[in-house]
């Protein structure tokens, strides 16, 4: 697939207000917050392939939803490597969250969770399927592809200052991490006239449980679900999973907007979050919020991005073709 790509610039916002603004706001969700900016730990105790998550910080945003399930492209595939080369992040570590390549994986669907040295070609990255009895499969991926959509955060890999949150307990409403973050920081920043900002890194559910899916194979979905006028799915097709965990590790990428003011069609959730036990190959998918309020305890480290390449942006592509027919 020829591969088009669009840059925006997240604003500068130093990791220090970064960490205040985080600690006013998942403090109003969370019973008990710890965030500060420290040295990163040595990210390979955590099983990732690289020491850290900080040098040339960039985030990219894959396709969307029409690769996915629009019979017309349905199979599309990305290289995540290329991609790579394409905006001078070669040599990087990579960790996010997509969807499994189905040419790497005999046909199947399936969550990806990225976990990649693209340097020394060490690769940690986990799929999670679904068996034909609804179960999660969780296998080893080694390819540098992935399918139809994807949020990547690329990095040198090094050692730096990072953010580490730790919390435990949810008194509020908003059960993702990733979500309280984006909210916490859209309101504490005071971020207008799209100075947008964007975070990236590892965290581990410690305690508690979540709710998770992983699409099926297409074969296994009996109804319609996809909308090509809109662009979007509009029934529930997934398999979800619930309650999964404890020791669960995330990787995720989040913004709090689109810093060209929407010209870039960014994925509408503002993240995506992809995990993996860290103690057993049973669970695995995409993470959506925890199940289990009075339980659920946090620990993660993150980091900024100055830039965000955007993928082939499949929605400005076929509202273009609608408006030319």
């Amino acid at each position: 697939m020829q591969l088009k790509i669009e840059k925006g610039t997240f604003k500068d916002y130093s990791l220090k207000d970064i960490s205040d603004a985080l600690k006013k706001g998942l403090t109003e969700n969370f019973k008990n917050v710890e965030v500060e900016v420290v040295d990163c730990p040595n990210l390979r105790d955590w099983d990732c392939p690289s020491e850290g998550i900080s040098g040339n910080q960039k985030i990219i945003d894959v396709g969307g939803e029409p690769y996915m399930h629009d019979p017309k492209f349905i199979g599309a595939e990305f290289d995540y490597q290329e991609i790579s080369k394409m905006i001078d992040s070669e040599k990087s570590y990579a960790l996010g969250a997509g969807s499994g390549a189905m040419s790497c994986l005999d046909g199947h669907c399936g969550e990806l969770i990225i976990n990649e040295n693209l340097i020394t070609d060490e690769s940690k990255s986990i799929i999670a399927r679904v068996s034909p009895d609804r179960k999660c499969i969780v296998e080893k991926y080694s390819a540098k592809k992935h399918g139809g959509l994807g949020n990547i955060y690329y990095t040198d890999g090094k050692q730096g200052k990072v953010i580490k949150i730790k919390i435990k307990g949810r008194k509020g409403e908003q059960g993702s991490l990733p979500q309280a973050m984006r909210s916490s920081l859209s309101k504490n920043l005071n971020i207008k006239n799209n100075e947008h900002m964007s975070l990236s890194g590892v965290f581990r559910v410690l305690d508690g449980k979540i709710r998770s899916h992983v699409q099926p194979d297409y074969k296994d979905i009996k109804h319609e679900y996809y909308d090509p006028k809109q662009m979007k799915c509009v029934k529930d097709f997934l398999q979800f999973y619930e309650p999964v965990g404890p020791k669960l590790q995330c990787y995720t990428v989040l913004w709090t907007g689109d810093p060209t003011g929407g010209d870039l069609n960014l994925r509408e959730s503002g993240e995506h979050t992809h995990f993996h036990s860290y103690e057993h190959n049973r669970d695995a998918g995409h993470y959506h919020f925890d199940v289990t309020p009075n339980e659920i305890e946090y620990e993660g480290y993150f980091n900024t991005a100055t830039e965000v390449h955007r993928v082939n942006n499949i929605y400005k592509e076929l509202k273009n073709k609608n408006i030319i027919e």
